[in-house]
């Protein structure tokens, strides 16, 4: 389970992990580094070494979450 919150600044996330309720690790996602994968044409990326996300459902979310008026 990923737990996505608004980071310390703007445009960044703080992800946090979690196995069967056992917290895993934590990882600050920047949105600017998102975008320029995409850009890239990078359509998956490893999250903590462990996890594969598709890069342009993860934008998809984060804009339905925190960016929508």
């Amino acid at each position: 389970v990923f737990d996505i919150t608004p980071g310390p600044e703007t445009g960044s996330f703080s992800v946090s992990a979690r196995f069967l309720g056992i917290q895993m690790e934590d990882f600050l996602l920047r949105y600017q580094d998102l975008l320029q994968l995409q850009y890239e044409g990078v359509a998956v990326m490893k999250m903590f070494d462990k996890a594969k996300v598709n890069v342009n459902l993860l934008i998809f979310l984060l804009n339905k979450k925190f960016f929508k008026k």
